[in-house]
């Protein structure tokens, strides 16, 4: 692919940014609606759990859903989908006369639409940044993550407390509807070319490379967009990588659902629970920031961050059996939110650095949907062992080892790509053009098409 220019790039990435800011931080504020709905019904962990992490896996796992549909029909489109699908989410919840309908309207609806807006958008800017400054970029778009913990956390505790759970969702809603939609009005489709069609002159080639608009593109059928996905597959460390993310966000998770349920049992008041989730936010914005200022200036491949993320992330889990203050939960969750966000925030470029851009829509896909495998299964375990042992120790126990077994994995994936001589700019199958053409950066476009005429 070319990059013919990418300034309107820089709008789309601030506008994600500030979309993502409500769209992440009511779900990462889950906490502190967990703990409103028990005071309500009688509701067990697990299932107040469920409420959350499958409302946070459907953010990752409708990412199959939402790829075909942007493919076929344009990225903005599927964003405003998104943002109705949204809002309409959290003003059904709130109308919701018992917990179990929140599965229908919060999970599934409100998750969903979320995906609809983070995908899409992300895939947007990987296309307006296939290589230069794509770190930079990604990583920015992500604050919006650890802005909207940093924010919603608190203010959803306000409101439920001065408004009640229910009336917070129809604020909520409001704020998504009025946020997104200007938001995502402003995701024009990157111009990108595919490489050389159907020559037929000289001056015919320049003016069709840079004019042709993606929209004009012909559309993926259904046959074609499985069969991209079975390729993708085939990638060296692909199924590593899977199988890593998995591992990694059954544990990640946890703080956003079941800590504050966790500090009441050792002690600490719902207030400060909200306060420590506020440093988690904090911390996670400074990992982002840090991942935005240097991600494409690491001297060594993004991928190794990964294990030794996932170690420090382990070692903090197993830290949680023998923490029993305010002060050790704020130390706890500041150095695993700042991890978070170097883990989180640099996954794009990972993706992109370890499979390429000819099938990175496909291979981010795929991150996704194990990511939501591992979020939707992990606090449901949480949930499980603590309503039979009153205790999270097991929970702890499980979600440290499997840290540290997803940092095994990490680190074998640039040893199985090495093995395999695998090069991630010539993707699968790429024909020579196609290959020639992907490694243009955006100063050299005009030269090598000068110079493409100049021999014809």
């Amino acid at each position: 692919m070319v990059q013919i220019k990418n300034k309107w790039g820089w709008v789309v990435t601030v506008c994600t940014f500030i979309v993502i800011i409500p769209l992440t931080g009511i779900p990462s504020s889950f906490g502190v609606i967990f703990v409103k709905l028990q005071e309500e019904y009688e509701i067990t962990d697990l299932e107040t759990g469920w409420i959350g992490s499958v409302a946070f896996g459907m953010f990752f796992f409708a990412s199959p859903i939402s790829t075909g549909l942007f493919k076929r029909y344009g990225h903005r489109k599927v964003a405003i989908g998104g943002v109705i699908l949204c809002s309409i989410g959290m003003l059904a919840s709130s109308f919701v006369p018992n917990p179990s309908l929140l599965f229908l309207t919060y999970s599934a609806i409100y998750g969903v639409g979320s995906n609809f807006i983070d995908n899409t958008s992300l895939n947007l800017i990987g296309e307006y940044f296939p290589r230069k400054n794509s770190a930079r970029a990604t990583c920015f778009a992500t604050l919006g993550w650890s802005v909207g913990s940093l924010v919603f956390n608190p203010l959803i505790e306000v409101l439920c407390a001065r408004v009640g759970w229910r009336y917070t969702f129809r604020i909520l809603c409001g704020v998504v509807a009025v946020v997104g939609i200007p938001c995502v009005l402003t995701y024009s489709p990157a111009p990108i070319e595919r490489p050389w069609k159907k020559l037929e002159s000289a001056e015919g080639q320049k003016k069709s490379l840079m004019e042709n608009s993606p929209e004009e593109q012909e559309k993926p059928t259904f046959r074609e967009y499985i069969k991209t996905f079975l390729e993708a597959l085939q990638a060296p460390g692909m199924w590593l990588w899977i199988f890593g993310n998995i591992l990694a966000n059954l544990s990640l998770i946890f703080p956003f659902v079941n800590m504050i349920k966790f500090m009441t049992t050792i002690g600490i008041p719902e207030f400060q629970g909200a306060l420590t989730l506020t440093a988690m936010g904090v911390t996670d914005l400074l990992g982002r920031t840090i991942s935005s200022l240097i991600g494409d200036r690491i001297p060594f491949h993004v991928v190794y961050l990964y294990p030794l993320s996932s170690l420090v992330m382990a070692l903090g889990i197993f830290s949680l059996l023998m923490i029993s203050s305010f002060p050790g939960m704020v130390i706890f969750a500041s150095g695993f939110g700042f991890f978070i966000g170097v883990f989180n925030s640099m996954l794009f470029k990972a993706c992109m650095d370890l499979f390429g851009s000819e099938i990175l829509a496909e291979a981010w896909t795929l991150t996704y949907v194990a990511s939501g495998i591992g979020i939707m299964v992990g606090p449901s375990i949480a949930g499980a062992t603590y309503d039979h042992t009153q205790s999270f120790t097991i929970a702890f126990y499980i979600g440290g080892g499997l840290c540290i077994l997803g940092a095994l994995v990490f680190i074998a994936i640039p040893l199985v790509q090495k093995r395999k001589d695998w090069n991630p700019k010539k993707a699968l199958s790429t024909p020579t053009d196609s290959t020639e053409f992907s490694t243009l950066t955006e100063d050299s476009t005009e030269e090598f098409l000068e110079a493409r005429i100049t021999t014809i």
